[in-house]
């Protein structure tokens, strides 16, 4: 079977295939992934009301993890086996493919981002400013206290903020889950020996 690459990404030139960088196409599936999930919390309620917004967070969060130790862990196995015997590949190799994987995925993530605050759910930043209040509120802050903390939250809400925030982030947890997945990917499949024929008398 061809690698994923070689299906979804290609260029056919003077006949000739050119595939795209196995990190390029696994970051960018890690966003696709992401980005249904989003859709599905925004198209679900989840994303318009403030009593829901943790529960929000949290499913995304969970299911964000998910996909990014999915896509790290097929790309790596992908590039490793794109990978001629003859050349090395090791520990550094996987966590290179890795990062390199949760670098793209940060970057389209960062740009849909912008995006679904921007265009899709502009109303989003007011649903995370009321839960944000709800949260002080919450710790017994004054009512006074939460309006002159207000001015200092809105900024931080602003598409931009949030998305220049989200891809740091996600970068940042992309990191750690290839620290941790390569760790398993980071040696060749064992070939198998072949069994000597037995000699007949």
């Amino acid at each position: 079977m061809p690698p994923i690459t070689e299906k979804l990404f290609f260029t056919p030139i003077a006949g000739k295939v050119l595939r795209m960088k196995t990190t390029l196409t696994y970051g960018f599936i890690m966003t696709l992934c992401g980005a249904f999930v989003s859709l599905g919390l925004y198209l679900t309620g989840f994303h318009s009301d403030p009593d829901k917004l943790k529960l929000a967070q949290t499913i995304g969060l969970v299911l964000a993890v998910a996909i990014s130790v999915a896509c790290t862990l097929l790309g790596m196995r992908e590039k490793r086996a794109n990978t001629p015997a003859d050349k090395p590949w090791g520990y550094g190799s996987a966590l290179g493919t890795g990062v390199m994987i949760g670098l793209f995925g940060a970057i389209f993530g960062a740009v849909y981002n912008y995006c679904y605050f921007a265009f899709i759910d502009p109303n989003f930043r007011e649903v995370v400013l009321q839960a944000q209040l709800a949260a002080l509120e919450a710790k017994n802050l004054s009512p006074t206290q939460i309006e002159q903390a207000e001015p200092f939250i809105r900024p931080w809400l602003s598409p931009g903020a949030m998305t220049a925030t989200g891809a740091v982030m996600a970068f940042i947890w992309n990191v750690v889950i290839s620290l941790i997945v390569a760790a398993f990917v980071k040696n060749r499949p064992d070939q198998a020996v072949p069994t000597p024929p037995v000699a007949t008398a």
